[in-house]
């Protein structure tokens, strides 16, 4: 009898742990966002991330990474087989969270970057899972010349930006 209340305990404990976590609040006057790759179709397919004209790194698989920048306008993108972008007016002192989704491609896999709503529960319960499960990861340390890759995204951009395809980060959608 006393095993069946333990390991009831022991269950009811673990989510509490893994979906009770808050997540990450950026240095006075900074703005934080969570990277976060909850699927793992496509895991072997590096996903390279981007701040504008700034690389972050590139990473593969299940996981997640945090990016601490200044408050204000920013474009993040991913690239892989495509390019997907999310813009943001992004508040001092405010957490944000953008889900990098694996989507199939034409050769390997393709990405979608979506701003995720405190409302998503689904999808916030997802993300706290990984990062209860995966260790903090940093992006960087992979040196490689990305320069061509930065110039033809930005051109990129400016395409998809004309044609009102670039998802939105909701200012108020803070963590």
């Amino acid at each position: 009898m006393k095993k069946p209340l333990l390991f009831i305990a022991l269950a009811l404990f673990s989510s509490f742990t893994v979906f009770g976590q808050e997540f990450q609040q950026p240095s006075e006057g900074k703005s934080l966002v969570y990277f976060a790759r909850v699927s793992g179709t496509g895991a072997l397919i590096n996903f390279k991330y981007f701040d504008g004209e700034q690389y972050l790194g590139k990473m593969r698989g299940v996981h997640y990474f945090t990016y601490e920048c200044d408050p204000g306008e920013h474009v993040f993108w991913v690239a892989a087989e495509n390019r997907d972008f999310v813009r943001g007016d992004l508040k001092p002192n405010a957490t944000y969270i953008l889900e990098v989704r694996p989507t199939m491609g034409a050769v390997k896999a393709a990405v979608q970057l979506r701003p995720v709503s405190p409302d998503n529960e689904k999808m916030v319960k997802r993300v706290k899972k990984i990062i209860a499960k995966q260790r903090l990861k940093d992006p960087k340390g992979q040196e490689e010349d990305v320069s061509f890759l930065i110039e033809s995204g930005m051109k990129r951009y400016q395409k998809v930006q004309d044609k009102s395809k670039v998802e939105v980060i909701d200012p108020n959608w803070t963590f």
